[in-house]
């Protein structure tokens, strides 16, 4: 979820299911919805279930609905549960397990979507002709510094924690904020310890460089950033260095490409810094008195959020496409994939404005000379893979 503050392949037919197979027919002639898997790292539509009278539900702009993934092809998703920052330190599990409850409620009882936790249930939920369904939390605040906290989501089922947003933690230092524990501190080095002995996926999008440097000491397991972009074509510290993503990419991790226009292009970037800050004064004149209250900064946030894109330049697909080529050539092929943050962004490239629109991205990245099998697992299957590595031996 950008916020204000600084913001396999697999094959279904009657009889058979499998994720290893690779055709030789090029991918226009491909029919998306049963040939090719699409699974994307990050999506916030969590908050748009939970708040009916948000920004997505009242524009008529939410970028995820069941209908829009079918249209699209989109066979799996990682769900962040986002809760703002402003709700730290005592506030994060409530507002984190209405989102959960809004998930059950609101996605997971229509029938057409299915939780899973593991790679082998992900199978069996597409084998059924569901929407596999990962849930991660967005901001390590939400454990509230417990790691017994942290133990009874994974009980629940969440199977990933992107580390910090636009905060530092009590533990771990923000990409969008002043560093405070010069990266990991005690706390957080026991935290992602204990994450790695579960089998919880480590997320580093938001986290500060020397987050990351110290995450990839403590850690012996693959990482991801599920929803960054390369800062060698966005130089801002929200994206990632080329050296980062080397080592990680070495350590068989996986990066998946943000599409909010802001993190693709820094002309773009700085027109959103100058959209907040011109909007700067309606912001603390929403809030005045009520500044320690969580439940009106976040609804005064979703108003400035809808005002920091207006009249920025636009994009199209291609400039996803360039930081996609970019992380392929520093990191290979295998690392890198969706990371589309829909539903969590304010803005989108011109001619990919939803889920329902990945063929187009399939049709783009072929017409960027990216192979078939290359395409596939750009769409999905790093994604696939990755998230094996996790699984229960």
């Amino acid at each position: 979820m950008l916020q204000i503050y600084f913001f396999i392949t697999y094959f279904i037919n009657k009889k058979s299911f499998t994720i290893l197979q690779i055709g030789e027919s090029m991918i226009k002639n491909m029919n998306l919805t049963e040939e090719l898997l699409v699974f994307d790292a990050h999506c916030d539509t969590a908050n748009v279930l939970y708040d009916q009278s948000s920004y997505f539900i009242k524009e008529n702009k939410s970028h995820f609905t069941i209908d829009k993934a079918r249209t699209g092809g989109l066979k799996a998703q990682i769900f962040a549960l986002y809760v703002n920052p402003a709700y730290a330190p005592y506030r994060t599990i409530k507002k984190a397990l209405l989102l959960y409850n809004a998930m059950e409620n609101k996605l997971f009882s229509s029938g057409n979507a299915v939780k899973v936790t593991s790679t082998i249930e992900m199978e069996s939920a597409l084998k059924k002709g569901k929407l596999a369904c990962w849930l991660s939390l967005e901001g390590g605040h939400i454990i509230e510094n417990s790691i017994e906290i942290l133990e009874l989501f994974y009980k629940l089922g969440i199977r990933c924690i992107t580390l910090t947003h636009t905060k530092n933690t009590d533990w771990a230092d923000s990409s969008g904020d002043e560093p405070l524990h010069d990266g990991l501190n005690k706390l957080g080095r026991k935290i992602i310890s204990r994450m790695d002995e579960l089998g919880m996926v480590i997320d580093v999008s938001h986290s500060s460089d020397k987050t990351v440097v110290d995450v990839l000491d403590v850690s012996s397991m693959p990482i991801m950033a599920s929803h960054s972009c390369a800062r060698a074509l966005c130089d801002i510290p929200r994206n990632l260095s080329d050296d980062l993503i080397k080592e990680i990419a070495h350590r068989k991790g996986y990066f998946g490409v943000n599409f909010f226009p802001g993190f693709l292009k820094k002309s773009i970037n700085e027109q959103v810094m100058k959209n907040i800050e011109k909007n700067t004064e309606w912001f603390k004149k929403e809030i005045e008195g009520n500044e320690d209250d969580p439940d009106i900064v976040n609804k005064a946030e979703m108003g400035l959020y809808s005002k920091i894109v207006e009249g920025n330049d636009n994009v199209d697909l291609n400039a996803i496409i360039d930081h996609i080529v970019h992380i392929a050539e520093i990191g290979g092929v295998d690392c890198v994939g969706l990371g589309s943050d829909f539903d969590g962004i304010p803005s989108t490239p011109t001619d990919l404005t939803d889920v329902s629109c990945y063929p187009v991205l399939a049709n783009g990245l072929s017409d960027r000379g990216f192979k078939e099998n290359e395409i596939r697992k750009i769409m999905g299957l790093n994604l696939f893979n990755f998230l094996k590595n996790f699984d229960k031996k």
